[in-house]
């Protein structure tokens, strides 16, 4: 039995040969002779998009906070100007957020200092003691309502979005040594993408912080083309929700929770066969949180 393709490559051969070239452009020692993470997005950035690519209303989105305080509040009014004749700009020399950096530049071959927990600050000016997260991408599932005004056409295109839910997180991390061969490969690989799924727990804590209904979120880690995945319920992470809400010194804890060992699945390169079955089980998860029709007219 075939293999399942992703339906963004579907009889299209041209997008299959776009993932081998992001794949080659990554490994590539000329144009990626620091082995930096950032040459694998398009790769995920390819994939993620080929995975939901017949399902209009799951949406891919790079650096996504997963957790942030609003400014003010969390509604924009009727009338609020982000129309393009309304757009004020901004002086570019402005400092409007801070972030700490993803990752120091490393030399191909030095595996130290690389640290898991590298997690970018969101991007608001956040109330005391707050803290946000940033993902490397995130699958969003939204919901909307026809807003047929003509003068809410430039802004929403006829549609306003009522309901945004994160469906799956990825964290990417950057490749091993290109030098390792052998176990020495496979043991590195599997180090690297730990600290993807420590990043991850994180991610999810401040997602289930932010909204208490939500129980559950799949999620993916990778180092370069390697990558294993999990669904990381409520229950999985009490104990890294406990610690961040400690940094809040008006907290009390009514227990010290300790969190379960998530059982990630066996991690594979993203090209094989049985990478993309499992793709397939992330498809079939994504869209039990319902697809929207495309309507009449768009």
């Amino acid at each position: 039995m075939p293999s399942w393709i992703l339906p963004g490559r579907e009889n299209d051969p041209v997008m299959r040969y776009k993932t081998i070239l992001e794949t080659s452009f990554a490994y590539s020692r000329t144009f990626n002779p620091r082995n930096i993470e950032y040459y694998w997005y398009s790769l995920w950035a390819q994939t993620l998009s080929d995975l939901v690519a017949d399902m209009s209303n799951l949406i891919v989105v790079p650096q996504f906070p997963v957790w942030f305080v609003p400014e003010d509040d969390d509604h924009e009014d009727e009338e609020d100007g982000d129309d393009p004749e309304e757009i004020v700009r901004k002086d570019p020399d402005s400092k409007e957020m801070e972030a700490s950096p993803r990752q120091a530049d490393g030399d191909d071959e030095e595996e130290g200092g690389g640290g898991a927990g590298n997690v970018s600050v969101a991007f608001t000016i956040p109330e005391k003691d707050a803290e946000g997260v940033i993902v490397d991408f995130a699958i969003v599932h939204l919901k909307a309502v026809a807003q047929p005004q003509p003068k809410y056409r430039i802004r929403y295109g006829g549609w306003r979005i009522t309901e945004a839910n994160i469906g799956l997180l990825v964290e990417v991390k950057r490749f091993v040594s290109r030098s390792l061969t052998g176990q020495e490969l496979h043991d590195r690989i599997h180090v690297r993408v730990a600290e993807a799924t420590i990043d991850l727990v994180e991610q999810a804590a401040h997602l289930f912080i932010q909204d208490e209904n939500m129980n559950s979120v799949l999620a993916l880690a990778a180092a370069g083309p390697y990558w294993c995945s999990v669904k990381i319920y409520r229950n999985n992470v009490k104990k890294a929700m406990h610690l961040i809400r400690a940094k809040d010194p008006s907290y009390r804890p009514k227990e010290h929770p300790s969190d379960p060992k998530l059982n990630w699945n066996v991690i594979l390169r993203v090209d094989l066969a049985r990478s993309r079955d499992r793709l397939h089980t992330i498809y079939n998860a994504l869209k039990e949180m319902s697809v929207l029709e495309i309507p009449a007219g768009v």
